[in-house]
């Protein structure tokens, strides 16, 4: 994480620029930890996004469009309350610290203007948001922090609104910078960290890396880099996803953004998307994992069975020899030595002492034939398991790969299955799947399903019979319809199958195949679970998924065409 109380000032800088008297529109509550501000500022309407979560706690401008709950949250409801229709008077961080201040004016309850200050503090797990009144008095807060709790501050409602006391320099006090190296004239990252304030480990191994790459002192490397302009940068290093306000990388692959907001974006989009799917997909994800296990441990004990049940025959020969032998038998004999001519093996058979010599043999017999019903029985069993590990393995890919609706319509699959209960809801039920539509270049439709219900509506209810599918090639994966019955051009045949190659299991991977054939060569499978299909004529393409590509196609509004 590289959003210290560095960047977080030059990220207020830029902020305050585009939402300073800016009025806030509407405030949607996305999931437990983030939320949107909808802001309208110098004739533009701007999303800012603001999120608390533990690892990803960050605040930037958004461009990309996020799925709003209908219903609000106690705390969203409070900050609709005190905030919407707020005019924006500045926006900054306080004391070059990761804790930014949000001024405010609206009309109170009793009609007057009143200023208000919202301050979101984003220092990991102690990330917070809290509205203040104009005396300093905390009106309510996202997380709140007991006087007997291990903070030595208090944020409770009625409370003051204190900042954090830490002890440390601002890094443009020359005189403390000065004092500083004279004390440690061959510091550690450590020392730079606990004595300079928005100074992160990344900040602090950078000085240290250039004072050593250019041979000066750290002191000389401590300047030059505080004087470096800003240069919104992301880097790839050893396969970790590193960015900061300016170009701290060494020569390696690395993207420049003509915003910092535009930096978190690209950098958070996939992931905070993850994250608040997560956040609502959780109980249903572990769902999906528990029946996913239980059934690879069901189909291991059913095989194990099945293998015992085989050696079920062996009763068939020992029945065989008991009646091949009965003439050298009598009641009372404890076992039989005798030679199996079909394994050329002779055979210790063990006989109950109270049992006739033919009552023996049927009791093989009957064991044979219990073991043969057993046989037919586990090889159902497992045909069952085997179905449902397919379905519960292609239902975990769905989730980590679906947005808020999906997982909605994924719940509903659930609960029709009998897996879990159904949802008690007032709310009236969607009519068609939401699933997710694109125009490509020469203005065709292509259309993505992202889970069973979606696949199973846009193959088998929807497209025309020569209209084209596309699926990654025996892999997990969404059903792609391109809505055209005429012979594709190469960009329309690309875009879809990066479309499949990316809203599959394959997501991560280079080179993915990805096949597509007309509609009417797809069937269903009978019987299988999910939207497990089989089809014919077929070609197949390579693709690279792209999520920058993805993310710049023109999409349409979900769920009708």
């Amino acid at each position: 994480m590289s959003l210290d109380g560095r960047f977080a000032h030059f990220l207020a800088l830029e902020l305050n620029s585009k939402i300073e008297n800016g009025r806030i529109q509407k405030i949607y509550q996305l999931t437990k930890n983030d939320f949107v501000f909808q802001i309208r500022a110098g004739r533009e309407n701007l999303s800012l996004s603001l999120s608390l979560s533990t690892s990803l706690a960050r605040i930037h401008l958004t461009k990309f469009q996020v799925e709003k709950p209908e219903t609000p949250s106690g705390f969203c409801m409070l900050l609709r309350k005190y905030l919407e229709g707020a005019f924006i008077l500045s926006f900054q961080t306080l004391g070059m610290d990761r804790i930014f201040e949000m001024r405010l004016q609206n009309i109170s309850e009793i009609g007057d203007m009143t200023d208000y200050s919202l301050y979101l503090e984003i220092m990991g797990r102690y990330a917070n948001l809290v509205v203040v009144q104009k005396d300093g008095t905390i009106i309510d807060a996202f997380h709140h922090v007991s006087p007997f709790g291990e903070s030595d501050r208090t944020i409770l409602r009625g409370a003051k609104y204190t900042l954090p006391e830490d002890g440390k320099k601002f890094p443009e006090d020359l005189n403390s910078v000065q004092s500083f190296f004279l004390e440690h004239p061959d510091p550690t990252y450590k020392d730079l960290v606990s004595t300079f304030r928005g100074f992160s480990p990344f900040l602090a191994k950078s000085i240290l890396a250039k004072a050593s790459r250019e041979s000066i002192s750290p002191q000389s490397a401590f300047l030059d880099i505080m004087n470096l302009p800003v240069l919104p940068t992301h880097a790839i290093i050893e396969e970790k996803s590193l960015f900061y306000y300016c170009d701290l990388f060494p020569e390696v692959e690395k993207k420049y953004y003509p915003t910092l907001s535009d930096l978190l974006d690209a950098v958070f989009m996939e992931s905070s998307k993850m994250e608040r799917v997560k956040q609502m997909s959780k109980n249903v994800y572990q769902l999906a994992k528990r029946e996913l296990e239980k059934n690879k441990n069901k189909l291991e004990k059913l095989t194990t069975e099945r293998d015992e049940a085989i050696s079920g025959d062996l009763f068939r020969r020992k029945g065989d020899l008991i009646r091949q032998y009965l003439p050298t038998l009598k009641r009372g004999d404890a076992t039989l030595e005798a030679l199996d001519y079909e394994t050329n093996e002779t055979l210790t058979i063990g006989l109950d002492r109270l049992l006739s010599p033919i009552e023996n043999a049927n009791a093989y017999y009957k064991k044979y034939r219990k073991s043969k019903t057993a046989i037919g029985h586990l090889d159902q069993q497992i045909d069952i398991a085997k179905r449902q590990i397919l379905y519960f393995d292609v239902l975990v890919t769905q989730i980590e790969n679906a947005s808020v609706s999906d997982i909605d319509e994924i719940v509903d699959e659930l609960a029709e299955k009998g897996y879990r209960r159904a949802q008690k809801s007032g709310k009236k039920k969607k009519t068609l799947p939401a699933y997710d539509q694109y125009e490509s270049r020469d203005g065709i439709l292509v259309l993505v399903g992202k889970n069973n219900l979606q696949n199973e509506y846009l193959t088998h209810k929807l497209a025309m019979s020569n209209e084209w599918w596309f699926h990654t090639k025996d892999i997990h994966g969404s059903h792609v319809i391109v809505r055209s019955d005429k012979e594709l051009s190469e960009d329309t045949i690309r875009m879809a199958s990066m479309l499949a190659a990316f809203h599959s299991s394959a997501r991560l991977s280079s080179s993915v195949p990805v096949d597509y054939t007309r509609v009417r060569n797809v069937k269903k499978i009978p019987g299988e679970l999910g939207s497990l299909v089989t089809y014919t004529q077929h070609k197949t393409i390579y693709i690279d998924p792209d999520p920058d590509k993805i993310a710049a196609m023109p999409k349409r509004k979900n769920g009708k065409s």
